[in-house]
């Protein structure tokens, strides 16, 4: 698992120091992965048992891990260097559009007319700009949209307030937070419908919501850096084509 969905997997219960580490470790992997945990510490003007405590609440045994997790991205980085990106952009572009197609998106339509509210709920920063968007869009369609900050007491706050006739939508880039997977439990069981986006692979929160939506992501090797950027292509392209659909939908009803 890459450091990014170690991140996003417990982004909702990191606190400000911790997210101080994480931007840290963000611009510097390579160099952090042959740091000792002093030596981080002290970049980060925070405590050894700060950091030692970070690794831990991000689901890993500890700072070997993390320098770890960070030496096999490296491998990575180099397979990237390798790849067309152009080519695996507009294959992500391809697959989010093919897979699109072959969804029967009447029920998803029909949840989104009939819903009084739209909620988005995302994990990361990348997904949270997506959100952002999503709901600019669907306000222009003419929907009430609320899209909620990355963190689960917020999503659990708004569940309290969710109907069985609104919709809740979620973005994630790895489908298996654990403390997420738990609020959309009680939003199941209460009837309210759902809606992931996620990466082409298997994940617990896809099993668990009504319907679907997949994307592509393209790695680039950063210039300069020894660090490989997600890009989420296919998510921007669903963004677009969930709307539009919808749009055509109402024209058409």
């Amino acid at each position: 698992m890459r450091f990014e969905e170690y991140v996003n997997n417990h982004f909702d219960i990191l606190n400000d120091t911790e997210k101080t580490i994480v931007d840290f470790v963000f611009k510097n992997r390579m160099d952090v992965s042959e740091m000792s945990i002093s030596e981080l510490a002290s970049k980060c003007l925070v405590s050894r048992s700060s950091v030692f405590r970070f690794t831990k609440k991000i689901g890993l045994d500890g700072f070997n891990q993390l320098k770890f997790v960070l030496r096999e991205e490296q491998s990575t980085v180099e397979a990237a260097t390798e790849t067309n990106y152009l080519e695996a952009t507009t294959q992500a572009v391809t697959n989010a559009t093919q897979q699109f197609q072959s969804v029967k998106m009447n029920g998803i339509y029909e949840s989104l007319d009939k819903a009084d509210d739209i909620y988005i709920y995302s994990t990361g920063w990348e997904q949270e700009i997506i959100s952002e968007q999503l709901q600019r869009n669907f306000f222009l369609a003419g929907k009430k949209v609320y899209s909620l900050p990355a963190a689960v007491d917020e999503l659990e706050m708004a569940l309290q307030r969710m109907k069985p006739d609104d919709l809740l939508m979620v973005i994630s880039y790895s489908g298996n937070n654990k403390q997420l997977l738990k609020s959309m439990w009680h939003a199941v069981v209460r009837g309210i419908s759902t809606l992931s986006f996620t990466p082409f692979k298997q994940n617990a929160l896809a099993e668990m919501c009504k319907y679907n939506l997949y994307y592509s992501v393209v790695e680039k090797k950063v210039s300069d850096i020894k660090n490989v950027e997600i890009f989420f292509t296919g998510l921007y392209v669903l963004n677009d084509l969930l709307v539009m659909g919808y749009s055509d939908y109402l024209k058409n009803k």
